[in-house]
């Protein structure tokens, strides 16, 4: 199941998705690990926007797989600040689109299949 979860989100990623560089800085040179990845990134609406939700007009809504990330072993050996799995990108990494390079507000794993993550979401801003 997790495979054809993961094929079937590529497919749509590839027909609706565009390219996109996540990039992580790492250490105290801030040297740039990156992969590029397909996004489906969507603005929020102006009702989503509601008081105390953290969002922001101009903030949009991200979706990749995890397909580029796991071949690209993103973003390396360096350990996790903190626990959780490290490809799923952190506040202040980023997401370069289209030249314009976005932060990561947040980002969380869409509900793993069997175990395996397929699906990151993200809030960029």
């Amino acid at each position: 199941m997790p495979t054809q979860s993961r094929a079937a989100l590529d497919r749509a990623l590839a027909q609706a998705g565009q390219n996109a560089t996540l990039q992580r800085l790492i250490g105290t040179a801030l040297t740039p690990v990156s992969v590029v990845v397909r996004a489906h990134i969507v603005d929020f609406k102006p009702d989503e926007l509601i008081s105390g939700t953290g969002l922001q007009a101009g903030d949009s809504k991200a979706r990749i797989s995890t397909t580029q990330i796991d071949a690209a072993q993103w973003p390396g050996v360096t350990p996790p600040p903190s626990p959780g799995d490290p490809r799923v990108p952190r506040k202040g990494d980023r997401l370069i689109v289209q030249g314009r390079t976005r932060t990561i507000i947040g980002a969380w794993e869409s509900p793993r299949i069997n175990g395996e993550l397929i699906r990151i979401e993200m809030q960029i801003r």
